[in-house]
């Protein structure tokens, strides 16, 4: 039943009704409020034992996609660097807070998703939001990525435990401080749409992978158990940083977005 209420969300729909022949648990009521609560703008404007009417509030037409964008990837920004002074001061007791903030980066996807499958049902809407069918797709495929860094970086604040056992601590900060510098310049060329962005995340990616190679290879010539620890820590934040390799390649090349010059 959950799931389809966030079917009905992202699918468009205005009004979500839930009906039941029985009374309704006060179990399953708290478990539909909770999903419902998950979903931005949509509000439960009628209940009793035996249904649930929620509404979404929020006009379409007053979104706007770069804007929720933009939300996501500091909500993401701000998580990734605070797991980075956790790694600096050895806090391990980071997760939590990481894992609630990523509660928020999926409320602003499910947002954005919402918008983007409106828009590709509207032409109009498309047009007030300023988007093609192509960055239509391209807005899709970068919320996703956006909504995957944030679970990674959930993935590796759990991990943080394990940094009691690594004494590389000032390597894998300042790989992580080149990540941090890929996701700001690969949303900002996404939304740009800036080909000489784009590239400059390549060229940091190329640089982070440097540095990744070498603690490995610093690692597996001391004890095994503290290799086994950076090899799952650089492994999770090659995950993050190859999203935003994959936002930077969203941005079209500049042959695609110019005018030919013999057209």
């Amino acid at each position: 039943l959950v799931n389809q209420v966030y079917g009905a969300y992202l699918l468009g729909y205005d009004m979500i009704r839930i009906k039941a022949s029985s009374q309704i648990s006060f179990e399953d009521a708290d478990r539909i409020k909770k999903a419902m609560r998950k979903l931005v703008g949509l509000e439960i404007v009628d209940e009793d034992g035996f249904h649930i009417s929620a509404q979404f509030l929020l006009d379409a037409n007053t979104l706007d996609a770069e804007k929720i964008l933009r939300r996501m990837s500091a909500i993401v920004a701000g998580m990734y660097r605070d797991l980075l002074e956790a790694i600096r001061s050895k806090e391990n007791s980071i997760r939590r807070v990481i894992s609630g903030r990523d509660d928020e980066v999926d409320r602003q996807y499910f947002l954005l998703v919402r918008l983007i499958r409106s828009a590709m049902m509207d032409q109009k809407l498309a047009g007030k939001l300023n988007l093609s069918n192509i960055d239509i797709l391209d807005y899709r495929i970068a919320a996703n990525l956006l909504e995957s860094a944030g679970d990674y970086i959930v993935d590796l604040a759990a991990a943080i435990q394990d940094f009691s056992r690594i004494r590389i601590v000032d390597e894998i900060a300042e790989a992580g401080a080149l990540v941090e510098k890929m996701q700001e310049k690969s949303v900002a060329a996404f939304v740009n749409k800036n080909r000489a962005e784009s590239n400059v995340v390549v060229k940091t990616y190329n640089r982070f992978n440097e540095i990744i190679t070498s603690i490995k290879n610093n690692a597996e010539s001391k004890n095994p158990e503290s290799a086994i620890a950076v090899l799952n820590f650089t492994y999770s934040m090659d995950k993050i940083a190859r999203c935003w390799i994959d936002v930077a390649d969203l941005v079209k090349p500049v042959h695609l977005t110019a005018p030919l010059k013999n057209a």
